[in-house]
């Protein structure tokens, strides 16, 4: 079992990775729209929300299909994902 500052240690490590990994979503949409992102960008939100609007450049990949199709996007790229709402 991990002392709590052993566990505050493990959280504060997760949380500067996840930060580090997080990207502003202002610039991801003017990277997109721009045609300069290295990136696949992964619109993770139901079909219906993404045909209404997404991202220019997304792919539609809602979470009932990421186990199956996840193996097909460019590895070679950083994939960024997005689930929020236009509403």
């Amino acid at each position: 079992m991990l002392t709590r500052e052993q566990s505050m240690a493990l959280q504060k490590q997760w949380f500067q990775a996840k930060m580090a990994a997080e990207k502003p979503k202002a610039s991801v949409v003017a990277k997109a729209k721009e045609g300069k992102g290295d990136f696949v960008l992964v619109d993770a939100r139901d079909r219906a929300s993404y045909e209404k609007e997404h991202i220019p450049g997304a792919i539609s990949m809602p979470p009932e299909e990421i186990e199956t199709n996840f193996g097909r996007l460019d590895k070679a790229k950083e994939i960024v994902t997005y689930c929020w709402n236009a509403t």
